[in-house]
């Protein structure tokens, strides 16, 4: 893949054409005036643009919907979250800008805990620049470490349930903090964050608008949906009966109570 990338970025040269139009991003890097600009980086930045589209991104759609299809309550949320904004966009004739990524909030939730469960990225290595102690433990210069994610991503000192596929963790709660990291953290920050989250985001929202996912054994999710509102509903008339006779037997308790009482002070009487 290097070398690919690095004999095209030589063609470019070759050709030394230095346009204002620049066709590809490979264009917009080689006439960048920077002398820091190396064809190294050239080829460093353009593998580091792939990854994130081919890889990363696809993985984290893909867990998305494996989880929702185990997940029909999030699924139907997420699909009346869409919907709303889909029918909102269709009255007022505007297709979807920046701002409605930010208003689906269940959807982010929904992304954020497919990255916290699929630790699409395990982790990353760093590496010292110094001596550095860490709990007792040193961590001499130039040596590399490895910051696992999953560690702390199902950690359940820090979640609760960590292996249940829980949107509804999300709520009202802030991700920028260090024990949610499937971007990185600090100064080296994945600068594909934001895009990462649109491009699922827009996946999500055409895929719960117009399509209808299949469970297991091609059994709509629907209707899974349909028989856990009716298990629901079955429960809570159940609770409502016992609560009733609950109310019947006091009442028959009380009853007889009283006629003991009669009867004892008519035994007394007599």
């Amino acid at each position: 893949m290097v070398k690919l990338i690095q004999s095209i970025i030589q063609e470019k040269r070759e050709k030394n054409v230095m346009s204002t139009v620049n066709e590809d991003v490979v264009d917009v890097l080689i006439n960048n005036t920077s002398e820091e600009l190396t064809d190294e980086l050239i080829s460093d930045n353009m593998i580091d643009l792939m990854i994130p589209g081919e890889d990363s991104v696809p993985v984290l759609i893909t867990l998305a919907i494996k989880y929702l299809s185990d997940s029909p309550v999030a699924l139907q949320q997420l699909t009346e979250e869409n919907l709303t904004l889909k029918r909102l966009k269709e009255k007022q004739r505007e297709t979807l800008v920046w701002s409605d990524y930010l208003s689906l909030p269940f959807t982010q939730n929904v992304i954020s805990e497919t990255l916290r469960l699929g630790n699409i990225i395990i982790g990353v290595m760093r590496k010292a620049v110094k001596d550095v102690e860490i709990k007792g433990y040193l961590i001499p210069k130039g040596w590399c470490t490895f910051a696992y994610f999953r560690s702390v991503h199902l950690d359940d000192n820090l979640y609760d349930f960590p292996y249940q596929f829980n949107p509804w963790r999300w709520q009202n709660k802030d991700i920028n903090n260090s024990y949610f990291t499937p971007f990185g953290g600090g100064q080296r920050l994945c600068p594909g964050i934001d895009l990462a989250r649109l491009e699922a985001s827009i996946f999500l929202h055409h895929f719960t608008t117009q399509f209808r996912l299949l469970g297991e054994n091609r059994r709509l999710v629907e209707d899974r949906i349909a028989m856990q509102r009716e298990l629901a509903n079955a429960k809570e008339e159940l609770h409502r009966m016992n609560l009733t006779m609950g109310d019947v037997q006091a009442d028959h308790e009380i009853r007889s109570r009283d006629l003991i009482e009669r009867a004892l002070k008519l035994e007394g009487d007599l």
